[in-house]
């Protein structure tokens, strides 16, 4: 029989631990994060597009919600990726150096200034309310990285003023929401 811990993590005994960055750091695994056999999640946010006309919201910056093995107690230099503050603007990329400490590297893609998404994880399009198109926006993972709304926030749906390290899209009277990382583990 399965106890609730094997499904829930943090298994035999261990606790939860987190650290959050809000800008550009390093995180350093302690010695009982490696004893306890490496295992971290790191959910790590780009920046935010921002759009250039009223007729469609821009894209929110990628999501990466990934689980990785660490090998050493190296520092993995991590970058937070800004929001588009021009028109059209591409969000900034976010990167995660997990191979310092034995892990993988991750880099998640600032977000476009136009409504499409492509080759991004997360659900990050901006709404479009065009004559041709309408569409409401993405609303991304957990809310981070979710897609900006077109005609001010008033139809279509979507972010219209983006929270700061939330990687949200906007339109075009605002600036897209800067990048997020926040990597959990037990010890």
């Amino acid at each position: 029989m399965s106890s609730l811990s094997d499904f829930t993590g943090g298994g035999g005994g261990l606790t939860p631990k987190f650290e959050e960055f809000n800008s550009a750091g390093t995180f350093t695994p302690t010695q009982a994060l490696i004893d306890a056999g490496g295992y971290i999640e790191v959910f790590l946010v780009a920046g935010g597009g921002k759009s250039g006309t009223s007729d469609f919201g821009a894209g929110g910056g990628e999501t990466i919600l990934t689980q990785m093995y660490l090998t050493s107690a190296t520092g993995c230099a991590i970058t937070i990726g800004a929001g588009a503050t021009t028109s059209y603007g591409v969000g900034g990329s976010s990167t995660f150096a997990g191979s310092s400490a034995g892990g993988v590297d991750l880099q998640a893609n600032g977000g476009n200034g136009y409504p499409s998404q492509s080759n991004k994880s997360g659900a990050g399009w901006g709404a479009n309310v065009t004559n041709s198109y309408q569409y409401a926006a993405g609303n991304g993972v957990f809310g981070y990285g979710a897609g900006g709304s077109g005609m001010n926030g008033y139809e279509a749906g979507g972010i219209r003023q983006p929270k700061a390290n939330s990687g949200q899209g906007c339109n075009v009277n605002q600036s897209g929401g800067s990048g997020y990382c926040l990597i959990k583990w037990y010890e």
